[in-house]
């Protein structure tokens, strides 16, 4: 059963997945060139010198590009299964409905790292020829936040979409826009660094969040 859901998570999302995927890449594999014409307009020196005494944030342009691959994927997810009601022919199945919508998010988590990850590991690997070690250690903890919003981004999506009353999607959008703020105050490199483990312990508690949103959607609330 765990297999078949996954499967059909797939089949549904595949084509939206593949989509996402492409965007994502281009627009990383856009920063990668971007980065090499600053290095061929500008001396090595000077681009170092920014961003060990300034902090210049290279990547910065891609901040928000993880937390709208979240959204997006979640409204894809989760918005079509709610408004035509199918999602409760899912929660009627003998695993019940935790499991069933867990076995949802997991879904989507695991096609949203797979968006990532590439994207990430482009940018990793273009920017080792032209800055030294520490700034790839640089580079992952200060995206890192980010990529954690983008994932948070998605299970409070799930948790909005999910839930069926209009007033409560109200009342959560807003809690989730304040939450997911913080995930995007850093203004130089390793900022979050002493709360990294708490931000993703944060993370990982938000998968509770649509949960509770799919109890309410399988008994019925403001139908």
């Amino acid at each position: 059963m765990f297999k078949s859901l996954l499967y059909k998570e797939w089949i549904k999302l595949r084509i939206y997945w593949l989509l996402l995927f492409i965007v994502n890449l281009a627009f990383c594999g856009f920063l990668c060139l971007r980065l090499r014409h600053v290095f061929r307009i500008n001396e090595a020196m000077a681009v170092w010198s920014n961003w060990i005494f300034k902090g210049y944030l290279f990547y910065r342009i891609c901040e928000y590009v993880p937390l709208l691959l979240g959204v997006v994927l979640g409204c894809l997810q989760f918005f079509p299964e709610t408004l035509s009601k199918r999602l409760r022919l899912v929660l009627h199945l003998p695993l019940g409905e935790s499991r069933a919508a867990s076995i949802h998010l997991v879904a989507g988590l695991l096609m949203l790292s797979t968006v990532y990850l590439p994207g990430l590991a482009l940018i990793a690997v273009s920017s080792s020829f032209y800055f030294p070690p520490d700034f790839q250690a640089n580079l992952l903890l200060t995206y890192t936040p980010w990529l954690l919003g983008g994932l948070a981004a998605y299970l409070l999506t799930a948790f909005t979409v999910l839930e069926p009353t209009w007033r409560l999607r109200v009342v959560y959008l807003l809690f989730s826009a304040a939450l997911l703020r913080l995930f995007f105050l850093e203004d130089f490199y390793n900022s979050y660094l002493r709360i990294m483990l708490s931000l993703t312990i944060c993370t990982s508690l938000l998968f509770v969040f649509p949960l509770l949103s799919t109890y309410r959607f399988g008994k019925g609330y403001g139908s």
